[in-house]
Protein backbone atom coordinates (compact mmCIF):
# COMPACT_ATOMS: atom_id res chain seq x y z
CA UNK A 1 0.00 0.00 0.00
CA UNK A 2 1.44 3.38 -0.98
CA UNK A 3 0.28 6.98 -0.95
CA UNK A 4 1.22 9.64 -3.46
CA UNK A 5 2.61 13.02 -2.47
CA UNK A 6 -0.81 14.54 -3.18
CA UNK A 7 -2.52 12.10 -0.79
CA UNK A 8 -0.02 13.01 1.94
CA UNK A 9 -0.74 16.71 1.40
CA UNK A 10 -4.48 16.10 1.64
CA UNK A 11 -4.10 14.28 4.94
CA UNK A 12 -1.93 17.11 6.23
CA UNK A 13 -4.51 19.64 5.00
CA UNK A 14 -7.27 17.81 6.89
CA UNK A 15 -5.16 17.70 10.06
CA UNK A 16 -4.48 21.45 9.89
CA UNK A 17 -8.17 22.14 9.28
CA UNK A 18 -9.20 20.07 12.29
CA UNK A 19 -6.64 21.88 14.48
CA UNK A 20 -7.75 25.36 13.37
CA UNK A 21 -11.49 24.76 13.61
CA UNK A 22 -11.10 23.23 17.06
CA UNK A 23 -9.43 26.40 18.33
CA UNK A 24 -11.69 29.01 16.69
CA UNK A 25 -15.23 30.13 17.43
CA UNK A 26 -17.97 32.31 15.92
CA UNK A 27 -17.59 34.26 12.68
CA UNK A 28 -13.83 33.81 12.73
CA UNK A 29 -14.33 30.05 12.57
CA UNK A 30 -16.76 30.49 9.66
CA UNK A 31 -14.33 32.70 7.75
CA UNK A 32 -11.39 30.33 8.24
CA UNK A 33 -13.50 27.35 7.17
CA UNK A 34 -14.51 29.23 4.02
CA UNK A 35 -10.85 29.95 3.27
CA UNK A 36 -10.01 26.28 3.82
CA UNK A 37 -12.85 25.11 1.57
CA UNK A 38 -11.90 27.45 -1.27
CA UNK A 39 -8.22 26.56 -0.90
CA UNK A 40 -9.01 22.85 -1.07
CA UNK A 41 -11.15 23.24 -4.19
CA UNK A 42 -8.64 25.54 -5.87
CA UNK A 43 -5.35 23.75 -5.13
CA UNK A 44 -6.41 20.10 -4.90
CA UNK A 45 -9.41 19.70 -7.18
CA UNK A 46 -10.38 22.31 -9.79
CA UNK A 47 -7.80 25.02 -10.29
CA UNK A 48 -8.66 28.69 -10.77
CA UNK A 49 -11.22 28.50 -13.60
CA UNK A 50 -13.12 25.58 -12.13
CA UNK A 51 -13.15 27.13 -8.66
CA UNK A 52 -14.44 30.44 -10.01
CA UNK A 53 -17.26 28.82 -12.02
CA UNK A 54 -18.22 26.63 -9.06
CA UNK A 55 -18.38 29.60 -6.69
CA UNK A 56 -20.50 31.53 -9.21
CA UNK A 57 -22.89 28.58 -9.48
CA UNK A 58 -23.03 28.39 -5.67
CA UNK A 59 -23.78 32.12 -5.39
CA UNK A 60 -26.44 31.91 -8.11
CA UNK A 61 -28.07 29.22 -6.00
CA UNK A 62 -28.00 31.52 -2.98
CA UNK A 63 -29.73 34.26 -4.97
CA UNK A 64 -32.47 31.82 -6.00
CA UNK A 65 -32.88 30.61 -2.42
CA UNK A 66 -33.23 34.18 -1.13
CA UNK A 67 -35.72 34.97 -3.88
CA UNK A 68 -37.87 32.02 -2.78
CA UNK A 69 -37.71 33.22 0.81
CA UNK A 70 -38.66 36.79 -0.03
CA UNK A 71 -41.05 36.44 -2.99
CA UNK A 72 -44.07 34.44 -1.88
CA UNK A 73 -45.52 34.28 -5.40
CA UNK A 74 -42.38 32.65 -6.82
CA UNK A 75 -42.68 28.88 -7.32
CA UNK A 76 -39.98 26.23 -7.50
CA UNK A 77 -41.28 25.36 -10.96
CA UNK A 78 -40.35 28.90 -12.08
CA UNK A 79 -36.66 28.66 -11.17
CA UNK A 80 -35.83 24.95 -11.22
CA UNK A 81 -35.74 24.67 -15.06
CA UNK A 82 -33.23 27.53 -15.15
CA UNK A 83 -30.99 25.90 -12.56
CA UNK A 84 -31.25 22.52 -14.31
CA UNK A 85 -30.41 24.09 -17.68
CA UNK A 86 -27.31 25.81 -16.29
CA UNK A 87 -26.24 22.58 -14.61
CA UNK A 88 -26.65 20.50 -17.79
CA UNK A 89 -24.69 23.05 -19.81
CA UNK A 90 -21.89 23.28 -17.26
CA UNK A 91 -21.63 19.49 -17.04
CA UNK A 92 -21.41 19.32 -20.85
CA UNK A 93 -23.74 16.33 -21.18
CA UNK A 94 -23.14 14.08 -24.15
CA UNK A 95 -26.72 14.45 -25.33
CA UNK A 96 -26.18 18.21 -25.78
CA UNK A 97 -23.68 17.43 -28.54
CA UNK A 98 -26.52 15.83 -30.49
CA UNK A 99 -28.75 18.90 -30.07
CA UNK A 100 -26.45 21.94 -30.16
CA UNK A 101 -23.53 23.05 -32.36
CA UNK A 102 -20.12 22.36 -30.83
CA UNK A 103 -19.26 26.07 -31.08
CA UNK A 104 -21.63 26.92 -28.19
CA UNK A 105 -20.53 24.05 -25.93
CA UNK A 106 -17.59 23.95 -23.55
CA UNK A 107 -16.02 21.40 -21.24
CA UNK A 108 -14.20 24.03 -19.16
CA UNK A 109 -17.12 24.31 -16.71
CA UNK A 110 -17.62 20.56 -16.24
CA UNK A 111 -16.08 20.40 -12.77
CA UNK A 112 -15.75 17.66 -10.18
CA UNK A 113 -18.28 18.02 -7.38
CA UNK A 114 -20.81 20.00 -9.42
CA UNK A 115 -23.45 17.25 -9.21
CA UNK A 116 -23.32 17.19 -5.40
CA UNK A 117 -23.38 20.99 -5.28
CA UNK A 118 -26.41 21.00 -7.59
CA UNK A 119 -28.39 18.68 -5.31
CA UNK A 120 -27.41 20.69 -2.22
CA UNK A 121 -28.69 23.89 -3.81
CA UNK A 122 -32.00 22.27 -4.83
CA UNK A 123 -32.43 20.87 -1.32
CA UNK A 124 -31.85 24.28 0.29
CA UNK A 125 -34.06 26.03 -2.26
CA UNK A 126 -37.00 23.65 -1.78
CA UNK A 127 -36.74 23.61 2.01
CA UNK A 128 -36.34 27.39 2.15
CA UNK A 129 -39.50 27.77 0.06
CA UNK A 130 -41.26 25.46 2.50
CA UNK A 131 -40.13 27.65 5.41
CA UNK A 132 -38.16 24.77 6.91
CA UNK A 133 -34.79 26.50 7.31
CA UNK A 134 -35.47 29.74 9.14
CA UNK A 135 -33.07 32.61 8.52
CA UNK A 136 -30.38 31.58 6.04
CA UNK A 137 -26.92 32.79 7.03
CA UNK A 138 -24.75 33.51 3.97
CA UNK A 139 -21.46 32.09 5.29
CA UNK A 140 -23.19 29.00 6.66
CA UNK A 141 -24.83 28.40 3.27
CA UNK A 142 -21.57 28.80 1.33
CA UNK A 143 -19.59 26.59 3.70
CA UNK A 144 -22.35 23.98 3.59
CA UNK A 145 -22.19 23.94 -0.22
CA UNK A 146 -18.39 23.99 -0.48
CA UNK A 147 -17.57 21.84 2.58
CA UNK A 148 -14.35 20.14 1.45
CA UNK A 149 -15.11 16.85 3.21
CA UNK A 150 -18.15 16.17 1.03
CA UNK A 151 -17.45 18.35 -2.00
CA UNK A 152 -15.99 15.76 -4.38
CA UNK A 153 -18.06 12.61 -3.78
CA UNK A 154 -20.53 13.24 -0.99
CA UNK A 155 -22.23 11.91 1.09
CA UNK A 156 -25.12 14.32 0.62
CA UNK A 157 -25.49 16.07 3.96
CA UNK A 158 -28.70 18.00 4.67
CA UNK A 159 -28.41 21.69 5.52
CA UNK A 160 -30.33 21.27 8.77
CA UNK A 161 -27.88 18.61 10.02
CA UNK A 162 -24.89 20.71 8.99
CA UNK A 163 -26.33 23.82 10.70
CA UNK A 164 -27.14 22.02 13.94
CA UNK A 165 -23.71 20.41 14.17
CA UNK A 166 -21.84 23.57 13.22
CA UNK A 167 -23.67 25.57 15.88
CA UNK A 168 -23.32 22.91 18.56
CA UNK A 169 -26.98 22.04 19.05
CA UNK A 170 -26.24 18.53 17.74
CA UNK A 171 -23.06 16.58 18.53
CA UNK A 172 -20.93 15.45 15.61
CA UNK A 173 -18.85 13.30 17.96
CA UNK A 174 -18.83 12.48 21.64
CA UNK A 175 -16.32 14.44 23.72
CA UNK A 176 -14.27 11.41 24.69
CA UNK A 177 -10.89 9.96 23.79
CA UNK A 178 -12.51 6.72 22.60
CA UNK A 179 -14.82 8.52 20.15
CA UNK A 180 -11.94 10.53 18.66
CA UNK A 181 -9.79 7.41 18.42
CA UNK A 182 -12.64 5.62 16.61
CA UNK A 183 -12.78 8.52 14.11
CA UNK A 184 -9.03 8.25 13.43
CA UNK A 185 -9.27 4.46 13.05
CA UNK A 186 -12.15 4.92 10.62
CA UNK A 187 -10.02 7.26 8.51
CA UNK A 188 -7.20 4.71 8.40
CA UNK A 189 -9.60 1.85 7.63
CA UNK A 190 -11.13 3.91 4.81
CA UNK A 191 -7.69 4.49 3.31
CA UNK A 192 -6.99 0.75 3.39
CA UNK A 193 -10.31 0.03 1.66
CA UNK A 194 -9.85 2.69 -1.03
CA UNK A 195 -6.13 2.33 -1.72
CA UNK A 196 -5.44 -1.34 -1.11
CA UNK A 197 -8.53 -3.55 -1.22
CA UNK A 198 -10.33 -1.63 -3.99
CA UNK A 199 -7.27 -1.68 -6.21
CA UNK A 200 -6.95 -5.45 -5.84
CA UNK A 201 -10.45 -5.88 -7.25
CA UNK A 202 -9.92 -3.24 -9.96
CA UNK A 203 -7.14 -5.39 -11.45
CA UNK A 204 -9.78 -7.93 -12.46
CA UNK A 205 -12.76 -5.60 -12.86
CA UNK A 206 -14.60 -4.70 -16.07
CA UNK A 207 -12.79 -1.88 -17.87
CA UNK A 208 -14.44 1.02 -19.78
CA UNK A 209 -12.93 0.00 -23.14
CA UNK A 210 -14.38 -3.52 -23.18
CA UNK A 211 -16.72 -5.06 -25.72
CA UNK A 212 -18.68 -7.35 -23.42
CA UNK A 213 -19.73 -9.48 -26.40
CA UNK A 214 -16.07 -10.56 -26.73
CA UNK A 215 -16.04 -12.00 -23.21
CA UNK A 216 -17.00 -15.51 -22.19
CA UNK A 217 -20.15 -15.34 -19.97
CA UNK A 218 -18.24 -16.64 -16.95
CA UNK A 219 -15.47 -14.07 -17.45
CA UNK A 220 -18.07 -11.31 -17.88
CA UNK A 221 -19.73 -12.28 -14.60
CA UNK A 222 -16.41 -12.30 -12.74
CA UNK A 223 -15.48 -8.87 -14.12
CA UNK A 224 -18.95 -7.55 -13.20
CA UNK A 225 -18.60 -8.83 -9.65
CA UNK A 226 -15.10 -7.41 -9.28
CA UNK A 227 -16.25 -4.01 -10.49
CA UNK A 228 -19.14 -4.07 -7.98
CA UNK A 229 -16.73 -4.77 -5.11
CA UNK A 230 -14.19 -2.26 -6.43
CA UNK A 231 -16.81 0.47 -6.59
CA UNK A 232 -18.10 -0.36 -3.12
CA UNK A 233 -14.65 -0.47 -1.51
CA UNK A 234 -13.45 2.67 -3.30
CA UNK A 235 -16.50 4.82 -2.59
CA UNK A 236 -17.29 3.47 0.89
CA UNK A 237 -13.60 3.80 1.78
CA UNK A 238 -13.69 7.44 0.71
CA UNK A 239 -16.87 7.92 2.78
CA UNK A 240 -15.17 6.37 5.82
CA UNK A 241 -12.33 8.89 5.44
CA UNK A 242 -14.58 11.95 5.13
CA UNK A 243 -16.95 10.80 7.89
CA UNK A 244 -13.96 10.41 10.18
CA UNK A 245 -12.54 13.81 9.19
CA UNK A 246 -15.95 15.46 9.39
CA UNK A 247 -16.52 14.06 12.87
CA UNK A 248 -13.24 15.60 14.06
CA UNK A 249 -14.09 18.89 12.30
CA UNK A 250 -17.50 19.04 14.00
CA UNK A 251 -19.70 18.43 10.94
CA UNK A 252 -20.12 14.68 10.54
CA UNK A 253 -21.55 13.57 7.15
CA UNK A 254 -24.28 10.90 7.16
CA UNK A 255 -23.62 7.20 6.72
CA UNK A 256 -23.69 6.22 3.07
CA UNK A 257 -23.17 2.43 2.86
CA UNK A 258 -24.37 -0.65 4.68
CA UNK A 259 -23.07 -3.75 2.85
CA UNK A 260 -25.15 -3.42 -0.34
CA UNK A 261 -23.99 -6.83 -1.58
CA UNK A 262 -26.24 -8.55 1.00
CA UNK A 263 -29.38 -6.61 -0.01
CA UNK A 264 -32.41 -8.91 -0.26
CA UNK A 265 -34.14 -6.92 -3.00
CA UNK A 266 -33.37 -3.99 -5.27
CA UNK A 267 -35.20 -1.54 -3.01
CA UNK A 268 -33.10 -2.73 -0.07
CA UNK A 269 -30.01 -2.32 -2.27
CA UNK A 270 -30.65 1.40 -2.73
CA UNK A 271 -31.12 1.85 1.02
CA UNK A 272 -27.66 0.32 1.50
CA UNK A 273 -25.82 1.75 -1.55
CA UNK A 274 -25.25 5.52 -1.58
CA UNK A 275 -27.99 5.88 1.04
CA UNK A 276 -27.77 9.67 1.26
CA UNK A 277 -28.50 9.93 -2.47
CA UNK A 278 -31.43 7.50 -2.20
CA UNK A 279 -33.03 9.51 0.61
CA UNK A 280 -32.49 12.76 -1.32
CA UNK A 281 -34.09 11.32 -4.47
CA UNK A 282 -37.00 9.97 -2.42
CA UNK A 283 -37.72 13.37 -0.87
CA UNK A 284 -37.17 15.62 -3.87
CA UNK A 285 -38.01 13.48 -6.91
CA UNK A 286 -40.01 10.34 -6.05
CA UNK A 287 -42.41 11.82 -3.48
CA UNK A 288 -43.39 14.89 -5.59
CA UNK A 289 -43.72 12.72 -8.72
CA UNK A 290 -45.83 10.12 -6.90
CA UNK A 291 -48.01 12.84 -5.39
CA UNK A 292 -48.50 14.34 -8.85
CA UNK A 293 -49.35 10.91 -10.25
CA UNK A 294 -52.00 10.29 -7.59
CA UNK A 295 -53.55 13.66 -8.42
CA UNK A 296 -53.44 13.06 -12.16
CA UNK A 297 -56.77 12.32 -13.87
CA UNK A 298 -55.46 9.18 -15.60
CA UNK A 299 -53.12 7.77 -12.93
CA UNK A 300 -55.21 8.55 -9.83
CA UNK A 301 -57.25 5.36 -10.33
CA UNK A 302 -54.06 3.29 -10.71
CA UNK A 303 -51.75 3.95 -7.72
CA UNK A 304 -49.47 1.07 -8.73
CA UNK A 305 -48.87 2.67 -12.14
CA UNK A 306 -48.37 6.06 -10.48
CA UNK A 307 -45.74 4.56 -8.18
CA UNK A 308 -43.93 2.83 -11.03
CA UNK A 309 -43.97 6.04 -13.07
CA UNK A 310 -42.41 7.91 -10.14
CA UNK A 311 -39.82 5.14 -9.69
CA UNK A 312 -38.76 5.23 -13.34
CA UNK A 313 -38.48 9.02 -13.31
CA UNK A 314 -36.48 8.96 -10.08
CA UNK A 315 -33.97 6.44 -11.36
CA UNK A 316 -33.60 8.24 -14.69
CA UNK A 317 -32.70 11.37 -12.71
CA UNK A 318 -30.27 9.25 -10.67
CA UNK A 319 -28.63 7.90 -13.82
CA UNK A 320 -28.29 11.31 -15.47
CA UNK A 321 -26.96 12.80 -12.23
CA UNK A 322 -24.27 10.12 -11.90
CA UNK A 323 -22.61 10.90 -15.22
CA UNK A 324 -22.84 12.69 -18.54
CA UNK A 325 -22.72 9.80 -21.03
CA UNK A 326 -25.47 7.64 -22.53
CA UNK A 327 -24.36 4.72 -20.35
CA UNK A 328 -25.50 6.48 -17.19
CA UNK A 329 -28.93 7.06 -18.73
CA UNK A 330 -29.13 3.31 -19.35
CA UNK A 331 -27.87 2.67 -15.82
CA UNK A 332 -30.75 4.68 -14.36
CA UNK A 333 -33.30 3.15 -16.73
CA UNK A 334 -32.23 -0.42 -15.91
CA UNK A 335 -32.46 0.22 -12.18
CA UNK A 336 -35.82 1.91 -12.70
CA UNK A 337 -37.11 -1.20 -14.49
CA UNK A 338 -35.74 -3.46 -11.76
CA UNK A 339 -37.40 -1.37 -9.05
CA UNK A 340 -40.71 -1.20 -10.93
CA UNK A 341 -40.70 -4.99 -11.33
CA UNK A 342 -39.98 -5.47 -7.62
CA UNK A 343 -42.61 -2.89 -6.64
CA UNK A 344 -45.21 -4.67 -8.79
CA UNK A 345 -44.24 -8.10 -7.46
CA UNK A 346 -44.38 -6.85 -3.86
CA UNK A 347 -47.79 -5.28 -4.49
CA UNK A 348 -49.33 -8.48 -5.86
CA UNK A 349 -47.59 -10.70 -3.30
CA UNK A 350 -48.98 -8.65 -0.42
CA UNK A 351 -52.40 -8.50 -2.05
CA UNK A 352 -52.49 -12.27 -2.56
CA UNK A 353 -50.98 -13.47 0.73
CA UNK A 354 -51.82 -10.58 3.01
CA UNK A 355 -49.28 -8.38 4.75
CA UNK A 356 -48.54 -10.79 7.63
CA UNK A 357 -47.93 -13.88 5.47
CA UNK A 358 -45.88 -11.84 2.96
CA UNK A 359 -43.58 -10.69 5.79
CA UNK A 360 -43.22 -14.28 7.01
CA UNK A 361 -42.30 -15.41 3.50
CA UNK A 362 -39.62 -12.73 3.20
CA UNK A 363 -38.10 -13.85 6.51
CA UNK A 364 -37.76 -17.43 5.30
CA UNK A 365 -34.05 -18.29 4.93
CA UNK A 366 -34.47 -19.69 1.42
CA UNK A 367 -36.43 -16.64 0.21
CA UNK A 368 -33.77 -14.38 1.71
CA UNK A 369 -30.95 -16.33 0.06
CA UNK A 370 -32.68 -16.25 -3.34
CA UNK A 371 -33.34 -12.53 -2.92
CA UNK A 372 -29.69 -11.78 -2.12
CA UNK A 373 -28.44 -13.78 -5.13
CA UNK A 374 -30.90 -12.17 -7.54
CA UNK A 375 -30.24 -8.65 -6.24
CA UNK A 376 -26.47 -9.05 -6.30
CA UNK A 377 -26.53 -10.22 -9.91
CA UNK A 378 -29.04 -7.55 -10.98
CA UNK A 379 -26.94 -4.78 -9.43
CA UNK A 380 -23.73 -6.19 -10.91
CA UNK A 381 -25.33 -6.34 -14.36
CA UNK A 382 -26.52 -2.72 -14.16
CA UNK A 383 -22.97 -1.58 -13.36
CA UNK A 384 -21.98 -2.62 -16.90
CA UNK A 385 -23.78 0.54 -18.12
CA UNK A 386 -22.12 2.55 -15.34
CA UNK A 387 -18.61 1.47 -16.35
CA UNK A 388 -18.46 1.19 -20.15
CA UNK A 389 -17.70 4.25 -22.27
CA UNK A 390 -20.20 5.22 -24.97
CA UNK A 391 -18.29 3.70 -27.89
CA UNK A 392 -17.91 0.27 -26.30
CA UNK A 393 -21.39 0.25 -24.77
CA UNK A 394 -23.18 1.08 -28.05
CA UNK A 395 -20.80 -1.22 -29.94
CA UNK A 396 -21.67 -4.11 -27.61
CA UNK A 397 -25.40 -3.42 -27.95
CA UNK A 398 -25.10 -3.31 -31.76
CA UNK A 399 -23.34 -6.66 -31.77
CA UNK A 400 -26.05 -8.17 -29.58
CA UNK A 401 -28.93 -7.09 -31.84
CA UNK A 402 -27.01 -7.28 -35.12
Amino acid sequence: MSFSFLDTKLILFAAISIFLLTLLRGRQRQAIFLALNVSFIWFFVLGSVGTLSTIIFCLAGYVLVRMHQELHWLRISHTLPLLVGIFLYMRNYEILHWMLPSSVLTSMLSTVGLSFLFFRIIHVMVDAKGRMLGKLDFLTYVNYCLNFTTFVMGPIMRYQDYYDQWNGSKKAIELSFEAHLDAVIRILFGLVKAYLLAQLFYTYALKPDTYVTDLHPVMLMLQMYCFFFYLYLNFSGYCDVVIGIGSLLGVRPPENFNMPFIAQNISDFWLRQHRSLTLWLTDYVFSPAYKWGLGNTVLSAHPLAAGNMAILLTMLVSGIWHGTTVGFLFFGLVHGIFLAIYHTWDHFLTGHLGKKRAIQLRRNWLARAVGIILTFNAASFAFIFFQLDTQHLLGSLNRLVG
